[in-house]
């Protein structure tokens, strides 16, 4: 069954062009008397994330430097450099204050 939806999301992708995602229904299909209904959905940006991403971005929302979050997670500043990378890629932003705003559901207009 996972294999069947998996080719079927593939094949709307196809059909789609990877076109804007709309909010209609994507495959609206009844088989056997089980509807299927594919519809986009856009995830909440915490929903990107790892639960280590979760916790550096939790520490930074709570103005932890690179340095604090380091040391209080007994991971090198490597890799807490790398993990900011990649909450930054995932949630499309490009600053500390744009990840934070991303992740509450503030806007950098307002401030």
């Amino acid at each position: 069954m996972r294999n069947l939806a998996r080719s079927l999301v593939r094949l709307v992708l196809e059909l789609n062009d990877g076109a804007a995602v709309q909010r209609k229904p994507l495959l609206d299909v009844t088989e056997y008397g089980v509807r299927c209904l594919l519809v986009p959905v856009t995830p909440e940006p915490h929903d990107l994330l790892s639960p280590r991403e979760h916790e550096v971005a939790r520490m930074v929302g709570r103005g932890y430097t690179n340095k604090q979050i380091a040391g209080v997670l007994e991971i090198s500043l490597n890799t807490v450099s790398a993990h900011m990378r990649r909450i930054f890629t995932k949630l499309g932003v490009g600053s500390r204050a744009a990840m934070v705003a991303a992740l509450t559901g503030e806007s950098l207009a307002a401030v």
